[in-house]
């Protein structure tokens, strides 16, 4: 991963985003930002999707065959 200042960055946006579109490493603007490509970007969303699709899945497979704290006080009688 490249790293630059801003001030680099600003000097030299064009060839930054040249690059970036030939060889497709991102660039860390100093621990603030990071310039990816779109498709990398894509990929990114996707995988945390799918991460928080699975942990949805799992929290609903926990939480199968029990009931609202309102209806279990009723079936109790309370």
């Amino acid at each position: 991963m490249t790293q630059m200042t801003q001030s680099e960055l600003s000097e030299h946006l064009s060839e930054t985003l040249d690059r970036l579109a030939s060889n497709g490493d991102p660039v860390l603007i100093e621990d603030i930002a990071v310039i990816m490509s779109a498709d990398e970007y894509r990929l990114l969303r996707e995988i945390e999707d799918r991460l928080d699709l699975a942990e949805m899945a799992k929290v609903k497979a926990e939480s199968e065959g029990t009931l609202p704290y309102e209806e279990a006080r009723k079936e109790l009688g309370l």
